[in-house]
């Protein structure tokens, strides 16, 4: 059954009011470690509260206004490095990394201790109204925006709630929306125990409190380390609702970073705990402490998009303001940035039709409504054919393959297991894949450039590449190349791999950079 466009809308704006309510709810415990009993906001909501968890889509909408859905990851790191001025955790080793010629996915693995943490799954909503109906689409560009500054589960974990998110504008049913989730990402990842522990204790009737607990015990945060146990601020004193901590010792010492699965554990503890109660589940995501606005923001955002706006509590709508105020940005004239959540939903949902193309039907009145895609889950592969030039597996989650897309193809340029690193006679070997994304064969030539000339190119740097149209089985075509440095005597190396078409005047080129000393 399609959605029409007042029902989409209505939960586009849900998603954001949720999103503001949990972040606004969150925000003064946000860093800190411990166990609260509020029940409502805890501090002066008359004027905005800035959240970088909104802050990162602004830019995400900007990219979306200009450049479409041929965005990548390449695509959004430009933006990232233009809008955001933070430095701090992730978000600044992705920009460092990005200026340094070390593309996505690269740029959020590489000598990034916070790969794994909250950074990404907390700015999903956005790809999952853009891409209403059509999980799959929603968790590729998830993918393609979390690898920007994350790897591993903080990639694994804004996947997970992209599809989730996109899915809930259909579906409504909690379990089956888990799984949906669950069905994007690996089988042997920290989000999927997160999630499991926190469905079977919910299942058996284990307190909240000691499901808490239990959490921390499987996949340990150090989130709650940054601003350690609670113990009041200026904003918020210590009072009943949120008394001073002391050391609970059940709590092991975690890994500096590693945050995202039990941060997700959270999420979905607030979610099946609050049953279905939008306060009382974003309240619960925040009692339980660690990154609180991101928490409950994340789940305000998805129970708001199963209420939609209208049917969200009185309480709550009327609770904070719904003003936006920036904290991370670089604003000017490209990145427009909206005055309000109003304002946010109305450019978001004239570009739904842009993503979603077909499957967005436009109606007599100038509205649109919105068709499904036909199976929620994963398949196993890219069931639905917006993405067939990616039949490669997109939701690895792997850190070594630079994706870029252009018009006519998509190339894929895979390194070794030491990434961007290059060593003094250590061969170096990189995969370039091209997938042929229209129906015509044709043939490319394709160059290295950047190669010194006391380097080892073994057959050379240039390679005729011949491929198929997609018609019911391939459309790739691959080929290695193994260099050899030699004499090295630079610290970094920069490279262009140009591509050009036989028969075609145009060339595309891929700019990317090797270390020597990572």
């Amino acid at each position: 059954m399609n959605l029409d466009f007042k029902t989409y809308y209505d939960k586009v704006k849900g998603c954001y009011l949720g999103k503001n309510i949990g972040g606004t709810l969150g925000a003064p415990f946000e860093c800190y470690r411990g166990v609260y009993d509020i029940d409502g906001f805890m501090q002066d909501v008359s004027n905005p509260v800035p959240n970088d968890d909104v802050d990162l889509q602004l830019v995400w909408l900007a990219a979306a206004e200009h450049e479409g859905r041929s965005i990548d990851s390449c695509v959004l790191a430009e933006y990232w490095s233009t809008y955001v001025s933070t430095v701090i955790s992730e978000y600044g080793t992705g920009k460092n990394n990005v200026s340094m010629g070390v593309l996505p996915p690269l740029s959020g693995h590489m000598r990034n201790v916070n790969k794994d943490s909250n950074g990404a799954w907390i700015r999903t909503e956005i790809w999952a109204c853009l891409c209403a109906g059509n999980p799959a689409l929603a968790a590729n560009y998830a993918y393609y925006d979390a690898c920007v500054d994350h790897s591993g589960e903080g990639v694994n974990a804004a996947v997970f709630v992209a599809a989730i998110e996109s899915a809930a504008f259909f579906e409504h049913d909690t379990d089956t929306l888990l799984d949906i989730g669950l069905s994007y990402i690996p089988a042997d990842c920290g989000v999927r125990t997160a999630v499991d522990l926190v469905r079977a204790c919910h299942k058996q009737g284990v307190d909240w409190k000691e499901t808490r607990i239990r959490l921390f015990k499987a996949v340990p945060s150090s989130f709650g380390d940054m601003g350690g146990l609670w113990r009041g601020t200026a904003e918020v004193p210590v009072c009943r609702q949120c008394p001073a901590q002391k050391e609970d010792p059940r709590i092991p010492k975690a890994v500096h970073g590693y945050d995202a699965p039990w941060s997700i554990g959270a999420i979905v503890l607030g979610w099946l705990y609050g049953e279905g109660d939008f306060g009382r589940s974003v309240c619960l995501a925040t009692n339980c402490g660690e990154d609180t606005d991101c928490t409950a923001g994340t789940l305000g955002a998805i129970l708001g998009i199963l209420l939609g706006e209208k049917a969200m509590p009185e309480k709550w709508k009327k609770g904070c303001s719904d003003k936006i105020a920036i904290c991370t940005l670089r604003p000017d004239a490209l990145l427009n940035v909206p005055k309000d959540f109003g304002s946010l939903c109305e450019r978001i949902v004239k570009q739904t039709p842009v993503f979603l193309e077909r499957r967005c039907r436009m109606l007599a009145d100038g509205s649109y409504e919105i068709e499904p895609t036909a199976k929620f889950a994963y398949a196993g592969k890219m069931f639905d054919d917006y993405l067939q030039e990616d039949f490669q597996e997109v939701f690895s989650c792997g850190h070594d393959t630079i994706r870029r897309k252009f018009r006519p193809y998509t190339v894929l340029i895979k390194f070794d297991e030491k990434l961007a690193e290059i060593r003094e006679g250590v061969s170096k070997k990189l995969k370039i894949t091209v997938l042929n994304k229209q129906f015509t064969p044709r043939y490319l030539t394709v160059r290295l450039h950047g190669v010194p000339a006391e380097w080892e190119a073994e057959g050379g740097t240039e390679r005729c590449l011949g491929l198929e149209h997609w018609h019911g089985g391939y459309n790739d075509n691959s080929f290695e190349l193994t260099l050899t440095p030699r004499g090295l005597t630079k610290g970094k190396y920069d490279f262009v791999l140009e591509i050009e078409q036989q028969g075609r005047s145009d060339k595309n080129f891929i700019a990317f950079s090797m270390l020597n000393g990572v």
